[in-house]
């Protein structure tokens, strides 16, 4: 009886020994806008009334002996973070969120951060611009936040409207899914002028995403994502005063305003563009760029009561108009007349559960109103869009946060007004309405630091098909140490074109326009990733290697090829993209950064029957960026030198029944330059553009005859605008 009673004494005592020898682990992060997560290195955790703590490491895992009993409370905190207290109650794993600080003192320390970065422990190939790397150039709006980053190109559509495009692994803008904040931004009726309605003072960050990405986001990311996070009422300046002015007399002001204090805190964006000048520096008798009239404002609000509860909304208001075409008194006119107005409501409510890490409920919802006439000579588009979006989502873990699961439910709901009159065989006047319910589901594992993997799917119903389409995407990330990150992606995506809103600037032409009974567009992308950050010299850098194919089962194909039409047919054969490509960026000494990047597109679809290379798409990319600043950067210089390679022009006539195949563009140069000097609560700014003058030679077909059938200024390969000087202001309260 003794030894039995002996034996079960030594059996607790070490039972006790073991229980007291078990350590608490997880990981303290932070979540950022777009859903992803980023660990804090060097957090403090802690047992609340000991002295029994440790720091987290570089990836912002802890691991800490368990207390002496339970209940106990756990504490976090790092420098710029709310501190984090929760009562533990059982061993167990413990994922912790720090929320940055809603106000900080002011703390004479100077850091440097990167503008531009590329994460090694986000599963997703995602890359985050920042304020600063916006500041580096004229960044008036959005199509011009891209001119020193290698990832997005933005080129002219055309030679009268004076608007950009982007692409994005080779492919058109309107295979890239563009979003506010997780929200739908630009589709539809905003396809062709869209990326000009966000100015670019509005925008704290810009996330792009590489790859069909994640099945939350939508149905429509064939090439990647792009998703803007416009600044908050906590991180934004109490006022922000921008004023823009350019050699040829553009004018732009932004003013924003942040409401800091109360539940509700607010944002109040503003902007007023004003371009009125004739410009005609090719003596074509048309202007290089439109007069344009743009009022825009935005207004955020925000409820900051309740931490386990989130409630924002804006509302959004547009008027722009642009008037190109030919000068006033010349011989034979042709008038460019474009005109938008927009309002649009979004909204954003979400709960969290605050006994339970990483659970958390939302509902996304947005409304649009979108009204467009444009007149581009004889042919003349008059549409409405009204568009309702709502996405529900519930996110969850399966026994820890290592293994996560998010599902929910979206719907698209569009209704087309449209009238076109002009060179078509039958004018087009009708009202299209477009129904896309969708299911999705999506899981995430991660095995320790090393492994992460993302799967999930979507079933999407379109009204017009009567069918789900299925739409699975996988992405994967292997870290063999630290400093390096391996990825793999592959998915699937869905989309309804709109192909006179999407393609207007082929209205700027006398090409004769036939339209077939078109199908949506389906596509496969697959795609790898290299991310490596390295220290030489005791400099940091990052090397970043990247190549993705797109693979279209059905495309609109948009045909340019035959002179004097155009075409819009469903793909019958080939139609697929690969891209490829190379980062460096390395601080080669003390504040004095060089990012270098090169890229390869090859591009190919199906026109009537024969497989040839997409046109006005070119081959080779290249990009330098070179930025220093003085010490406190009191002073800041950037450089950026663009590689444009040749693209296949489509042939095209000269002269009525003369037809000319040019074959290919030639390849030029682009460099933009800025200086900017900071003061204590002001900066100035001046810079350049387009600095070599480099301008397409006879941009407009036979611009001395609009009225002739060989008319175009749709096939534009370099800028249109020569030299551009301007100069600007920014003041910031803080």
């Amino acid at each position: 009886m003794k030894k039995i009673v002996m034996i079960a004494m030594v059996l607790i005592a070490t039972l006790n020994s073991k229980a007291q020898e078990e350590k608490i682990k997880g990981r303290v992060v932070e979540q950022l806008q777009d859903g992803s997560e980023v660990g804090i290195p060097g957090a403090n955790v802690y047992w609340e009334g000991t002295t029994t703590g440790v720091a987290t490491n570089a990836e912002g895992y802890y691991l800490i002996p368990s207390p002496e009993s339970y209940p106990a409370t756990i504490i976090v905190s790092f420098v710029g973070y709310q501190t984090y207290t929760q009562e533990i109650k059982k061993w167990s794993h413990y994922h912790i969120y720090l929320k940055p600080s809603v106000e900080l003192d002011e703390v004479n320390v100077k850091g440097k951060v990167n503008t531009t970065k590329f994460s090694t422990i986000n599963p997703i190939n995602m890359q985050t611009l920042s304020t600063g790397e916006l500041e580096k150039a004229a960044c008036c709006n959005l199509s011009e936040s891209f001119s020193t980053n290698a990832t997005v190109d933005v080129t002219f559509t055309d030679a009268v409207s004076g608007a950009k495009k982007i692409q994005m692994l080779g492919l058109d803008g309107v295979y890239t899914q563009i979003t506010q904040e997780n929200i739908p931004l630009i589709r539809g009726m905003s396809s062709s002028y869209g990326l000009s309605y966000v100015p670019g003072t509005w925008i704290e960050s810009i996330q792009i995403i590489k790859g069909s990405g994640s099945v939350i986001n939508g149905f429509e990311s064939f090439a990647g994502q792009i998703n803007l996070e416009y600044y908050k009422p906590a991180s934004a300046p109490k006022l922000y005063w921008n004023v823009y002015t350019n050699s040829e007399g553009k004018l732009e002001n932004n003013l924003l305003f942040a409401k800091k204090s109360g539940k509700w805190q607010s944002n109040l964006f503003t902007h007023v563009s004003y371009f009125d000048k004739d410009v005609d520096n090719s003596n074509d008798g048309f202007l290089d760029m439109p007069k344009v009239k743009q009022l825009n404002a935005l207004n955020r609000w925000q409820y900051t009561g309740n931490k386990n509860y989130h409630i924002a909304f804006t509302a959004r208001g547009l008027v722009e108009d642009r008037i190109g075409g030919t000068k006033e008194n010349v011989e034979i006119p042709y008038v460019v007349d474009i005109h938008n107005d927009l309002i649009e409501f979004t909204s954003k409510t979400g709960a969290v559960q605050p006994s339970s890490p990483g659970k958390s409920a939302g509902l996304q919802t947005s409304f649009t109103r979108h009204y467009q006439k444009a007149q581009f000579g004889d042919n003349i588009y008059e549409g409405l869009q009204e568009s309702a979006f709502a996405n529900l989502l519930r996110q969850t873990y399966i026994g820890n946060t290592d293994h996560k699961l998010k599902y929910g439910l979206s719907s698209y709901a569009d209704r087309f007004t449209e009238k076109f009159t002009g060179k078509i065989d039958e004018e087009i006047d009708i009202v299209r309405v477009d129904l896309v319910s969708g299911i999705f589901s999506e899981y995430s594992y991660k095995w320790g630091e090393s492994f992460d993997l993302v799967a999930g799917l979507r079933a999407d119903y379109y009204n017009k098909t009567e069918e789900f389409t299925y739409l699975p995407r996988l992405n994967m990330k292997y870290n063999p140490n630290e400093n390096t990150a391996i990825r793999f992606s592959a998915g699937r995506a869905f989309r309804v074109a709109n192909i006179f809103v999407e393609n207007a600037s082929f209205l700027a032409s006398s090409r004769h326009i036939s339209v077939g009974a078109l199908n949506p567009e389906l596509a496969w992308n697959y795609g790898v990733n290299l991310t490596y950050s390295f220290k030489l010299f005791s400099r940091e850098g990052t090397f970043n290697a990247d190549m993705y194919r797109t693979e279209f089962e059905n495309q609109v194909v948009v045909d340019i090829e035959t002179p004097g039409e155009l075409s819009f047919y469903n793909l019958d054969g080939e139609s697929y993209a690969n891209s490829m490509q190379f980062d460096l960026a390395y601080e080669v000494f003390d504040r004095f950064d060089v990012k270098m990047a090169y890229k390869i597109n090859d591009v190919h679809s199906t026109f009537n029957g024969k497989e040839k290379i997409a046109p006005l798409t070119p081959k080779n990319r290249a990009l330098l960026n070179m930025s220093y600043a003085t010490n406190f950067d009191k002073w800041v210089f950037d450089v950026t030198a663009n590689y444009v390679g040749e693209s296949r022009i489509p042939a095209h006539e000269i002269e009525e029944g003369s037809s000319v195949v040019k074959g290919s563009s030639d390849p030029f140069y682009l460099i933009n330059a800025q200086i900017t000097k900071k003061f204590r609560k002001f900066d100035v700014y001046m810079g350049g553009e387009n600095l070599l003058s480099y301008m397409q030679e006879n941009p407009i077909i036979d611009a001395a005859n609009p009225n002739s059938d060989v008319f175009d200024a749709s096939l534009i390969y370099a800028p249109v605008m020569g030299r551009v000087i301007y100069a600007g202001f920014r003041y910031k309260m803080k």
